[in-house]
């Protein structure tokens, strides 16, 4: 029976990502079409759970280069400081101003994480990268401007 172009797809990105596995710690995957809100697009990790480490993802329409440097800053400080944890603001270890917000959900892990999920298990654990607007304020803050900086709030996303 012949593979469908989308099966061969999904077989292309997976041994894609297992070959870059095999030399470096983690991954980035990012996922942005035009078919998509803005506030929707995200950028995940793959590989920080093989280390115990949470996986990371940031939403919206944060500029995919510094979001990738910003997840390398946030893993070197997480490797400094003994882990990253929900709640947390790692301050000046992080080129600008984050939040980190736990969205664990079984919603994150199989629409958002997947890549993630199915390789290291449904038990990892899954941190988002809350960016602040130009006044500083993060999007649990009622006044934040997400007209500007969107984007998407998977706390909210199902249990």
């Amino acid at each position: 029976m012949a593979q469908s172009e989308q099966d061969r797809n999904r077989s292309k990105l997976h041994g894609f990502l297992e070959d870059k596995l095999k030399w470096h710690d983690y991954t980035h995957l990012v996922v942005a079409d035009d078919d998509m809100d803005p506030a929707a697009w995200f950028l995940h990790t793959i590989g920080l759970a093989r280390s115990g480490q949470p996986e990371l993802i940031v939403t919206g329409t944060l500029d995919h280069a510094l979001a990738m440097d910003v997840i390398s800053d946030l893993v070197a400080y997480g490797r400094q400081s003994g882990g990253l944890a929900d709640g947390q603001r790692p301050g000046p270890a992080v080129r600008i101003p984050v939040l980190l917000r736990d969205v664990s959900t079984p919603f994150v892990l199989a629409q958002r994480v997947a890549q993630a999920s199915s390789r290291f298990g449904a038990s990892i654990r899954v941190l988002q990268v809350l960016w602040s607007d130009a006044a500083g304020r993060f999007p649990n803050d009622p006044a934040y401007d997400q007209a500007t900086s969107p984007q998407q709030a998977l706390w909210d996303m199902g249990a």
